[in-house]
């Protein structure tokens, strides 16, 4: 051994010891930044108790009678039989729930909460400010008809950012949002027309703060940096695109821990999947392949059967839409067909794709929404899943495909504290979502259809 070693090593003995080993404690944020956040002791907060209910816990199990469902600030500290779920000493309020069924709070998946208008959209113009009311009336609504968390695939400026932390501090009510800032697409593509979409009219030509162009796969990358540093919950692209560009995308953004979501068609779709996107969105003409690479890459699938369906049916008369086809528009050249749209949904339930709830409403939100989300209920029901099946689509799998299944989705303890009590029973008739008593979001009561005593 040479001198220095020996050295080195007598001056490391002598020196103390530590007292005590210094390890950091922390909690993550509830988002998928999953960001250090000071620890919570919830336990010493006096309990929010149900009693009495029928829960429906979205573990998949059978549905458990007069049960007990215990929550201390925005968790839940245990929930089941009475008999077996020990009422706590300190309750600060017992929800009386003796004929009520309690399940998950709703997720939806696509949801764009700045795109609420009036019916004059002249007299009403877009704006941060505008689109921040807009989406201010939106989330009130949503949280009023038990929609306890939604995605943002897209959004004026940072209104969806700034209304998730409105929320989050108790400023507005509304769902907890995860939002995925401005959607990257390709020079001329989708969210980068000149022309508006299904109505050929030149767009003013105004910055458009919902979409950011790039091209090249170090472009895609960059954009996706961009939405990073913006504090976005997820990615969001759309089509058309090369597949280098996808490549490079989805590796940005999973190497940083965020998920990536795509609005996308035909054989665009099938690369988006080889290359490991997280969750499609949409039904938009699908190949034959499509379903089969969900299954085989566990892709989440937001079909957004309503958006279609309105399109179809009713198009929107405020924005000059009309019924049939998404006309004049250069980056949705293809035909829809809504019975194909149902024939894909079923093809993916049955293949073990995993199915969320999501809206896609992009005009008339003030007049649509919510009723818009009981509808998408239904067209998956008539797709072919059971209410049992679309009930998980709108709690479990939604929040699996949200990237928060080990916090949202099932009434169990550690779960967050979202969830809905209902005065029928959602898996004998899915029209009972609409009978709703109370909603419960972070463990705050949120709205009781009658007079307390």
């Amino acid at each position: 051994m040479g001198r220095p070693f020996i050295l080195a090593l007598a001056i490391a003995l002598a020196a103390p010891a530590p007292a005590t080993a210094q390890v950091a404690v922390y909690d993550t944020s509830d988002d998928l930044r999953r960001v250090p956040v000071p620890p919570v002791d919830r336990s010493r907060i006096p309990a929010l108790v149900i009693t009495g209910a029928t829960l429906l816990d979205g573990r998949g199990g059978r549905p458990v009678p007069d049960a007990v469902i215990v929550m201390r600030g925005d968790r839940i500290f245990a929930a089941g039989p009475a008999a077996t779920t020990p009422l706590p000493a300190d309750i600060a309020r017992n929800v009386d729930g003796r004929g009520l069924f309690a399940m998950p709070g709703l997720i939806d998946l696509h949801l764009h909460v700045t795109s609420q208008r009036g019916t004059d959209f002249g007299r009403y113009p877009d704006s941060d400010a505008a689109a921040a009311i807009r989406a201010t009336a939106l989330a009130a609504s949503a949280l009023n008809a038990g929609i306890t968390a939604v995605r943002d695939p897209a959004t004026i400026g940072d209104v969806a950012l700034r209304l998730k932390e409105a929320v989050q501090r108790g400023i507005v009510p509304g769902p907890r949002i995860f939002w995925a800032g401005a959607m990257i697409a390709t020079t001329g593509g989708h969210g980068d027309e000149a022309t508006s979409t299904a109505t050929g009219r030149f767009k003013p030509e105004v910055p458009n703060s919902r979409t950011v162009t790039a091209d090249g796969p170090w472009g895609w990358r960059a954009a996706v940096r961009g939405q990073i540093r913006r504090q976005t919950d997820w990615i969001k692209v759309s089509a058309p695109f090369a597949r280098e560009e996808i490549v490079a995308a989805v590796d940005e953004a999973h190497r940083e821990g965020l998920k990536v979501m795509i609005d996308s068609y035909g054989d665009y779709t099938d690369w988006a999947i080889e290359a490991g996107v997280d969750s499609v969105e949409h039904t938009l003409a699908m190949t034959d392949r499509t379903v089969p690479l969900l299954a085989a890459h566990k892709t989440g699938f937001v079909p957004t059967l309503t958006a279609f369906h309105n399109l179809l049916v009713r198009g929107y008369p405020p924005a000059g839409i009309v019924p049939g086809a998404f006309y004049y528009t250069f980056s949705r050249r293809y035909p829809l067909d809504f019975q194909d749209n149902l024939r894909h949904v079923l093809a993916a339930h049955r293949a073990g794709v995993r199915i969320g709830v999501g809206t896609d409403i992009p005009f008339e939100n003030e007049t649509l929404y919510p009723s818009a989300y009981f509808e998408e209920l239904g067209h998956l029901h008539a797709a072919g899943l059971s209410n049992k099946d679309v009930l998980a689509s709108a709690t479990r799998v939604g929040a699996d495909i949200l990237g928060m299944g080990d916090r949202l989705g099932t009434i169990e303890p550690g779960k967050i504290a979202d969830l809905i009590l209902l005065g029928a029973d959602p898996e004998a008739e899915l029209t009972a979502l609409r009978d709703l008593r109370y909603v419960v979001s972070g463990g705050k009561l949120t709205r009781h259809a009658q007079a307390e005593p």
